[in-house]
């Protein structure tokens, strides 16, 4: 070794520094409970911080068999949602020593068929697998639960999979309760601004938009529904032509993105909110918290999601058998200024 390498500091170094066996600081590192005292385990890791010791986790691997890795496949990073949900699962898999991969399929189902298949032959140890935001294709998903690969599912649908682990919101609540909420103050003739129709997820929000009129005495007018596919540039024009054709009260779109375009959509208009039309969003996220007017929005608790499924699929990397497939999460409401009493 030159006078300019530094030696690598391994866990036999630790136990000679700390005066603990080799297998007590293997238990420390790797976050095992009560296998020594707060005071020795404390010690260890002051030790291991000072010598700058760092994992070996090809060899850690080789070992356990495990890589401490989970790939998260998400459609689109531009959705705050997935963004708070990654920022939930990344807190829970922190304090498990587990580091997440962020992998964007771009909605694509030949992408999150790659990602599945070159991921998940000893590279990751389980797999976190979200909807597309599109037509979806379920077959791989499939090859992973036959091989009892540790899996959860976000916001997929089908028959075919309601064995797998999924973590979903009550989608038609939701936009069932924002109907629900400016019924009350008044409102009867509400606009909606929905997601792609060949999203689940979507066609569920907007069957829960017509529950909502239904049960509240409306009747649908197809006048007032646009598609602006989860986008926010194309929810800019599409709330623009329709606020142009068009005499409504109030708005609701159907995700964070399309309520802020829609807002912006309306202002060009120079039609003020909530003065002349009251707006609601679904998924009440950054976006719509630091808009101004604060915006009501129902919240889709993307946080605690991303625990939840977390902890699932932990729980399967440990050889644990879920005793619950499936995890729904119900909407709340939040008030903002952005609606008001007709």
């Amino acid at each position: 070794m030159s006078a300019g390498e530094k030696k690598n500091v391994t866990i036999k170094d630790l136990a000679i520094a700390s005066g603990v066996s080799i297998a007590t600081v293997s238990r420390v590192l790797n976050k095992i409970q009560g296998c020594c005292s707060a005071e020795t385990e404390a010690r260890i890791r002051q030790i291991a911080e000072e010598m700058g010791y760092a994992p070996n986790v090809m060899a850690r691997s080789l070992v356990t068999r495990k890589t401490g890795l989970v790939a998260v496949l998400i459609p689109d990073i531009h959705y705050y949602f997935f963004q708070e949900f990654y920022f939930g699962l990344e807190e829970y898999f922190n304090r498990h020593g587990i580091h997440p991969i962020l992998c964007t399929t771009l909605q694509s189902q030949e992408k999150e068929k790659e990602y599945i298949q070159s991921m998940t032959n000893g590279l990751v140890d389980g797999m976190i697998i979200s909807t597309l935001n599109s037509e979806e294709n379920n077959e791989e998903i499939l090859k992973l639960k036959e091989k009892n690969f540790p899996l959860v599912l976000l916001e997929r649908y089908g028959q075919d999979i309601e064995s797998c682990c999924n973590v979903r919101l009550d989608n038609s609540k939701a936009s069932e309760m924002a109907v629900d909420y400016l019924c009350q103050m008044g409102h009867r003739k509400i606009a909606f601004v929905g997601g792609p129709r060949d999203a689940y997820n979507s066609r569920l929000r907007y069957q829960g938009y017509l529950n909502g009129l239904e049960k509240n005495g409306l009747a649908a007018d197809e006048k007032l529904i646009v598609c602006a596919d989860y986008q926010y540039e194309k929810s800019v024009a599409e709330t623009k032509k329709l606020a142009e054709s068009q005499e409504f009260t109030a708005l609701i779109a159907a995700n964070d993105l399309m309520c802020v375009g829609a807002c912006k959509a309306l202002a060009k208009l120079k039609k003020k909110i909530p003065q002349d039309i009251s707006v609601v969003g679904l998924d009440n996220t950054a976006y719509l918290e630091l808009y101004q007017p604060s915006l009501t929005a129902v919240s889709f608790r993307a946080l605690e999601m991303g625990k939840c499924a977390a902890k699932c699929v932990k729980k399967q990397i440990d050889g644990e058998i879920l005793k619950k497939k499936e995890y729904s999460f119900m909407p709340a409401i939040k008030i903002g200024k952005s609606s008001r009493i007709l």
